[in-house]
């Protein structure tokens, strides 16, 4: 113990110096952590978004339908699929969807849009779609009322009560159209769906593109995420793929996750020349530090302390100033991170351009993982360590003479 207060003691009589070295490593970690918290956000962000408002963790289709997304590419939705996939381990919930793409026309105003046939309840599991009603009801289990997005509407002109017309090419080049009455607006997170989506439920999809019982897509969603790799693989064993594409979330969002991959990389660059930089800056105060102590070394040592004792006293005096610096960097750091993860930063200008443009809402949330806090502590307080090297070498190749002559 009497190390340990040595050490505490020490580092507090030279006040400035102290603090300084603490201010440059709670930079530090104050930064790495808001950096980290912004990309890893931005990340669960764009997770949640396309598993919560389209694909899924996992789709089946078939085989070919995602290089040529044609309603003649759609399968057979009966019981020998849903036995087989209900079945699987790790599978929450599915979603059949049958989706095409039709021209709605209301009063002078036509538009393309994404036609989406899906099982109410069902959906709503799984994207939680009645939560984004903004105007009217939900779909009915039967019925031919429609739900359509917020932007679309406002596009068209068209509200809650009004009828809209769809034409389109059917199941094998079968017209179709029909008049549907809107039963509800709702508000999709990506500006992309919010522009183009109108949901109905599946049984008049099915009638409307003279499918019969069959299906473009099963979306399903798992219990364990981390686990993908394997419950697809269980699939693609349980239902073969002679018939069937079995496809992870981030295989059809492929474009998305480059440039993802591309900015975390570049992330984790600017925190290693952060950390690079800190770690000379507390370089340099150590060599300071040590070399102006050098004849307070030789006294302790010809007054009967060994080298060994000094050397631990002043790894133990870093390790404080790390542990201050370190504590102080993330105490400040992670209440700014909750209150943004609560609280979202609203893009604007260019960058909310470009997050628009993959389809994505422009909202930066923080995020409050303790894996990449607990990551960054270790990371400065290796940092820290490895200055230890030099004070310690200069404390067990002391010189007594030489020092106290200094």
């Amino acid at each position: 113990m009497s190390e340990f207060r040595l050490a505490w003691r020490n580092i507090w009589r030279n006040k400035r110096r102290t603090l300084l070295t603490a201010a440059s490593i709670f930079l530090a970690i104050f930064l790495a952590l808001i950096v980290r918290s912004l990309q890893t956000g931005w990340f669960d962000n764009l997770v949640a978004i396309s598993i919560q408002s389209y694909t899924g963790h996992i789709q089946i289709h078939k085989k070919g339908y995602w290089d040529d997304r044609d309603i003649n590419n759609s399968i057979l939705y009966d019981d020998s699929l849903t036995s087989h996939v209900t079945a699987t381990k790790n599978v929450d919930k599915t979603v059949p969807r049958l989706e095409y793409f039709a021209l709605s026309s209301y009063g002078k105003q036509t538009k393309a849009v994404m036609l989406s046939g899906t099982d109410p309840g069902k959906e709503d599991a799984l994207t939680h779609l009645s939560r984004k009603v903004i105007k009217g009801r939900y779909l009915d289990t039967h019925g031919n009322g429609i739900l359509v997005s917020q932007g679309l509407a406002s596009f068209l002109g068209l509200t809650t009560g009004d009828t809209l017309v769809l034409l389109g090419q059917g199941y094998h080049g079968v017209s179709a159209a029909g008049k549907f009455p809107v039963c509800g607006i709702i508000h999709m997170p990506s500006p992309q769906l919010d522009n183009q989506m109108v949901y109905m439920n599946l049984l008049t999809a099915q009638e409307f593109f003279s499918t019969g019982n069959r299906i473009t897509s099963l979306s399903l969603t798992l219990l364990n995420p981390d686990e993908i790799n394997s419950t697809v693989a269980v699939l693609k064993s349980e239902i073969g793929m002679e018939k069937f594409e079995i496809m992870r979330w981030d295989e059809m969002m492929e474009e998305v996750m480059q440039a993802l991959k591309a900015k975390t990389g570049g992330g984790m660059i600017i925190i290693a020349i952060l950390y690079m930089i800190v770690g000379f800056g507390i370089f340099g105060t150590v060599i300071m530090m040590t070399n102006e102590r050098l004849k307070e070394f030789g006294v302790m040592v010809s007054v009967g302390m060994q080298k060994t004792r000094l050397a631990i006293i002043l790894t133990l005096e870093m390790i404080f100033i790390g542990l201050t610096g370190t504590i102080a960097g993330v105490v400040t750091a992670v209440p700014i991170m909750v209150y943004f993860h609560v609280y979202p930063i609203h893009l604007w200008g260019g960058m909310a351009q470009a997050f628009i443009s993959f389809g994505i809402e422009p909202l930066m949330p923080l995020a409050v993982k303790p894996g990449f806090i607990l990551w960054n502590v270790i990371s400065v307080l290796v940092i820290v360590l490895l200055t230890c090297i030099y004070p310690i070498r200069k404390a067990l190749k002391l010189k007594v003479v030489e020092s106290l002559h200094k």
